[in-house]
């Protein structure tokens, strides 16, 4: 088969993004070929694959996608392609990865009625339509299994176009976890004693991730839990407005930036806890890999995978609507509560007795099959 994949800007520590070349990559070991169209490619280009980057500068993120669109549809117009797969809404699609949650419901519960007028939102609003409106041909695949439902609230999706898909978590990552000397080479490296609690946030996006709320939890830890503790931030973003914070709330000396890292594991094995008070999260995948590596959480509710916390009884989940006290009184939790033992043990024991790593295998399944029933339909 020859497959056209498209996706606005592949970044390498994007998950939704590696998650696109690993199901690219699947297709091309299972003898396809596939070409990625991007309006912008960050990172080394993958074997085997095509990449095509088209110029898509536009003055909003919504007449970015558009350009997109019409350069994608021309270019593959000029091809024979069996199946057109996008990593972002774009028209005439025949299969759909769903890696963004929905759009227009996070809109009703998250901004003020006024916001519907504006170009953005009537902009997002109409490429989501156009991938999700009842009468269209795109299968969708889907990862946050809530979501089904708000999709089909809003544009009445039908229930046969849905591919409900398992979590993609990489377990060849965690093989070996780290042993005890390389954790304390990273609490050395860090400059974190033995004795000093080592929170983690991991996100590339520090606004949806709540940095924020993590940094006001932290300062709201009782004095003698507070001076024995550092919270170390993983991932690429802009650090200046945080650091700005963190210095008002008198913290800032126990804040640690790493940048973006390779070596999240060794960050999950050496941790006492994880924090991720997102605003919005579709998945969270980092909560399933905290739990693999047995490392205690406290996230929020609009985590998609928050679920799966829960039912692993592996940390603590801060309701919706978010309450920052609720979130604030967690942290102390998972710092000192003799529940810990539990949290570290359980996580791991749920992820050896359920899927949370075929995403992959099924995605290209569903890509395969519509190619080939585009096949047989010429």
């Amino acid at each position: 088969m020859k497959l056209a994949f498209v996706v606005s800007l592949y970044f390498e520590y994007g998950g939704m993004q590696r998650t696109m070349l690993r199901i690219a990559q699947n297709c091309v070991a299972r003898g396809h070929q596939v070409d990625i169209y991007t309006g912008g490619w960050q990172g080394e280009h993958p074997q085997d694959i095509n990449v095509i980057e088209l110029d898509t500068q536009a003055s909003t993120n919504v007449k970015s996608n558009d350009v997109l669109a019409e350069k994608f549809h021309a270019a593959v117009s000029k091809q024979q392609y069996d199946c057109l797969v996008g990593f972002t809404k774009l028209p005439g699609l025949d299969v759909y990865y769903a890696g963004d949650p929905c759009y227009a419901a996070r809109v009703e519960y998250s901004r003020p009625f006024w916001y519907k007028w504006t170009p953005r939102y009537r902009g997002f609003r109409r490429q989501e339509a156009a991938v999700f409106a009842k009468g269209l041909n795109t299968q969708i695949m889907l990862i946050a299994h809530q979501e089904k439902a708000k999709f089909q609230h809003y544009y009445k999706t039908e229930e046969l176009r849905f591919h409900l898909l398992p979590p993609g978590i990489n377990v060849e990552r965690f093989a070996q976890l780290p042993k005890g000397d390389d954790r304390r080479a990273l609490r050395a490296e860090l400059n974190i004693s033995l004795y000093e609690n080592f929170i983690l946030l991991v996100g590339s996006r520090f606004k949806t991730k709540g940095l924020d709320r993590a940094l006001i939890a932290f300062a709201a830890l009782p004095d003698e839990l507070r001076n024995t503790s550092k919270l170390v931030v993983v991932g690429g973003d802009k650090q200046g407005p945080y650091i700005k914070q963190a210095k008002q709330l008198g913290i800032a000396e126990q804040l640690v930036f790493t940048g973006a890292r390779d070596d999240l594991v060794r960050f999950y094995a050496t941790a006492d806890a994880l924090v991720h008070p997102a605003y919005s999260e579709n998945t969270g995948t980092i909560l399933i890999e905290a739990m693999l590596c047995g490392l205690p959480q406290v996230a929020s509710g609009a985590c998609g995978f928050a679920y799966h916390v829960i039912e692993a009884e592996a940390g603590l989940i801060t309701p919706e609507p978010f309450k920052q006290s609720v979130f604030n009184e967690q942290l102390v939790k998972i710092l000192t509560s003799g529940e810990r033992v539990d949290w570290h043990r359980k996580g791991p024991q749920y992820c050896q007795r359920t899927d949370l790593y075929s995403l992959i295998d099924h995605a290209t399944d569903v890509v395969i099959a519509r190619a080939l029933r585009n096949r047989e339909a010429l």
